[in-house]
């Protein structure tokens, strides 16, 4: 069996939350989403994706796609989903735990990151690790990352990829090890580390 089956189901997507309480921000810890889709299904061997224009379609005939795609474990539960609209990324996309629990929640305009991102980890419990602001592919807005243990590590403010306003990172016993603010290109205040963070494939790497 292959690691990794894609579906693409077309038709009305009714979206809703089931959440599971855990850690220290518990209304954003989304635990799953449950999807209305029609009955109508299309195999990963019927898709393709064409790199050039960044275009899901169907083999036979090009065909734009529109709907959801999922990806399932080996097992066959549900390891991704995401939306499409006209070929491109719109919408929600979800990436889950074997367990069903949410590991990665992205929201995209376009095929481009715009809106709230999240991570989880299962290291310690289930614990929210980021949840990033973005605004058509660029970082813009407040951010924030936690230990996995629960506690505040930094909270940044950030201008289209740009540190703008009050950055902060603490220790896990709550003492500030930097902060400073951030306007006009310039710093000014306490800075004994790099905050910075960047996208590897679409998932979060922190600089520490």
């Amino acid at each position: 069996m292959k690691f990794v089956k894609l579906i693409y189901f077309i038709g009305v997507i009714g979206l809703g939350y089931s959440c599971q309480m855990s850690g220290q921000d518990v209304s954003e810890q989304s635990a799953g989403v449950s999807w209305s889709l029609a009955s109508r299904s299309y195999d990963k061997e019927e898709l393709v994706f064409n790199r050039l224009n960044s275009l899901w379609l169907l083999k036979t005939d090009s065909t734009v796609i529109s709907g959801i795609v999922k990806a399932y474990y080996p097992d066959g539960r549900l390891l991704q989903a995401f939306e499409l609209v006209e070929g491109k990324r719109q919408g929600m996309a979800y990436t889950y735990f074997p367990d069903g629990r949410v590991r990665f929640q992205e929201s995209y305009h376009q095929n481009r990151l715009h809106g709230t991102v999240k991570r989880w980890t299962m290291k310690n419990g289930y614990q929210l690790l980021a949840r990033l602001q973005y605004v058509e592919g660029r970082l813009h807005g407040e951010q924030k990352k936690w230990y996995d243990t629960g506690e505040l590590h930094k909270q940044m403010h950030l201008n289209r990829g740009k540190e703008d306003g009050l950055q902060q990172a603490f220790r896990k016993n709550g003492a500030l090890y930097a902060n400073y603010e951030a306007r006009n290109g310039r710093i000014y205040g306490l800075k004994r580390s790099n905050l910075c963070y960047e996208l590897d494939n679409e998932k979060i790497v922190w600089q520490q």
